[in-house]
């Protein structure tokens, strides 16, 4: 477990925009051979939920999440690299965000996390037109499609998303995450089969297990 004296410091780093200081953070961590699945959770995810619930609450401004935003994702690619040395084993997910979806650090930090395990992952990034999606599907034919919708008013886009999918691929493999997805709002999804939805990168890492 990271020291919560990293976490703070590197938090403290992020939301003052030292992409200097944070790079030193992370370096060190990659240094000391610190778990790839640590530094996404305990410092890349905890921090970027940490900050947007300070934009929510309005104790931060959109330019420092943006800016933060920025600087995590560069790190996310420092990162990479320790990625790239796990063996492949023939598996492959397409990750994807919802039309209109523009948070794409969440499905990022999956996407790595499947490759952390010996997959091939396929990421589109944010905003992917639902047509783009359903044709690399057809063209990937993947073991699992994982979609993030962070935002509750683009519900709606997934539903047709995931229609669209199970239409044309009915034995499709899909995983939902996102912070806007909660049990109660997954319950319109119950039609359909081979659906799951994973809250935290301990799920999605029992889940790439069991595959």
């Amino acid at each position: 477990m990271i020291p919560q004296s990293v976490y703070f410091n590197y938090l403290n780093s992020l939301m003052e925009g030292n992409k200097a200081d944070c790079t030193k953070i992370v370096s060190q961590l990659i240094q000391d051979d610190v778990p790839v699945k640590e530094i996404y959770d305990e410092i890349f995810q905890k921090t970027m939920y940490r900050i947007g619930h300070l934009w929510e609450n309005n104790r931060t401004t959109v330019a420092t999440e943006h800016l933060a935003s920025q600087i995590t994702e560069s790190l996310l690619s420092l990162v990479y690299p320790k990625i790239l040395e796990q063996e492949k084993i023939g598996k492959t997910a397409i990750i994807a965000c919802v039309d209109k979806e523009f948070h794409e650090i969440g499905p990022r930090i999956v996407s790595d996390f499947f490759e952390l395990h010996g997959w091939h992952s396929y990421f589109l990034g944010s905003n992917t037109p639902r047509n783009d999606v359903i044709e690399t599907i057809r063209e990937k034919q993947p073991d699992v499609v994982g979609i993030s919708n962070n935002f509750y008013i683009n519900f709606v886009r997934l539903i047709k998303l995931v229609d669209d999918i199970k239409r044309l691929f009915p034995e499709q493999e899909i995983i939902l995450g996102g912070q806007a997805l909660n049990e109660n709002i997954i319950e319109s999804l119950d039609k359909y089969n081979n659906i799951k939805l994973l809250k935290s990168l301990d799920e999605l890492e029992e889940y790439i297990k069991s595959k």
